[in-house]
């Protein structure tokens, strides 16, 4: 059942879908509280495999192990929780339910049951992204295609999306941002080679190539997010290289520096220009070494 907690859209979803009484013990069987039906709603039993998927279901990743799960538990106690739907033309179209649509499929169930509800397109999205968002149940790719979907068919802002959500608009913002990481870094992502730490760290890196190369780095040596950060960090600036002094130059300081009995540092630049830097220590330093270079070495 979904949580009890309302947030943005899902004080819609609350009441798309119904609260049940105890469930009966027979698979397949879910008692719905007639009275509590919205006004056109209809309880039906339909065949799983003649529902047509929602086609702006948020999900393009079906975990198989936990959808074998899930058929356990329902051939054992029947599906729990109508799945939404809505009529197209002759044939019914899921709205929200696609992994106890699925789960029902591998129970060999023959019926389930659903409310049929009267749900426009635009509507289609919403509740199919709201739905998995409350059980948690999208990998990060999912949710950022999820809410790109959402701002381009409702017109919202980031900041609109964050409070429909009910997610922080930092946290919305960070998931969107997955979207400009190249394509097969994003698969790394939904299909759980990195996560979303390592990703937020390779958005840091400059070209898609350097996120590539990074990702593969990554997976192969199982860096954590704190190493990932540090190898997405952009480099340091590198002490000033050092270069060999000419052999005359280093001649001349060597012979400076013996007459003057101090260091002397002889710096040249284009054109023959230069300078020479003469250390002294103390003002008596200072005199003994003008006077040195005024009269000579004593």
């Amino acid at each position: 059942m979904l949580s009890g907690k309302k947030k943005g859209l899902g004080k819609g979803l609350g009441a798309l879908i119904v609260p049940m009484a105890d469930p009966a013990p027979q698979p397949a069987a879910a008692s719905v509280a007639i009275e509590s039906l919205p006004a056109g709603d209809q309880v039906l039993q339909l065949d799983p495999r003649l529902i047509e998927p929602n086609p702006k279901q948020p999900r393009s990743v079906f975990n198989e192990e936990a959808l074998q799960e899930l058929a356990e538990s329902i051939r054992r106690d029947g599906v729990q929780e109508p799945v939404i739907v809505r009529k197209a033309g002759d044939v019914y179209q899921l709205v929200s339910g696609e992994r106890r649509v699925r789960a029902s499929i591998m129970a060999d169930l023959e019926h389930i049951p659903a409310i049929a509800r009267d749900v426009p397109d635009a509507d289609m999205l919403k509740f199919g992204l709201i739905e998995n968002i409350q059980r948690e149940d999208l990998n990060a790719i999912e949710l950022a295609v999820g809410y790109k979907a959402l701002m381009e068919e409702c017109s919202w802002t980031q900041e609109e999306l964050a409070s429909q959500v009910g997610k922080n608009r930092v946290t919305v913002t960070n998931t969107l941002r997955l979207l400009n990481l190249p394509p097969d870094v994003q698969a790394k992502l939904a299909d759980g080679s990195i996560t979303m730490g390592h990703a937020r760290a390779l958005l840091a890196l400059p070209t898609p190539e350097a996120q590539r190369t990074a990702c593969r780095k990554v997976i192969d040596q199982g860096l954590s997010v704190r190493q990932t950060e540090k190898l997405a960090a952009p480099p340091q600036p590198s002490a000033k290289k050092h270069v060999p002094k000419d052999a005359n130059i280093q001649e001349i300081e060597d012979d400076l520096r013996r007459r003057l009995g101090t260091r002397v540092t002889l710096r040249t630049s284009p054109r023959n220009r230069g300078k020479i830097e003469i250390e002294y220590f103390n003002l008596d330093d200072f005199e003994r070494i003008l006077a040195i270079l005024r009269t000579g070495p004593k």
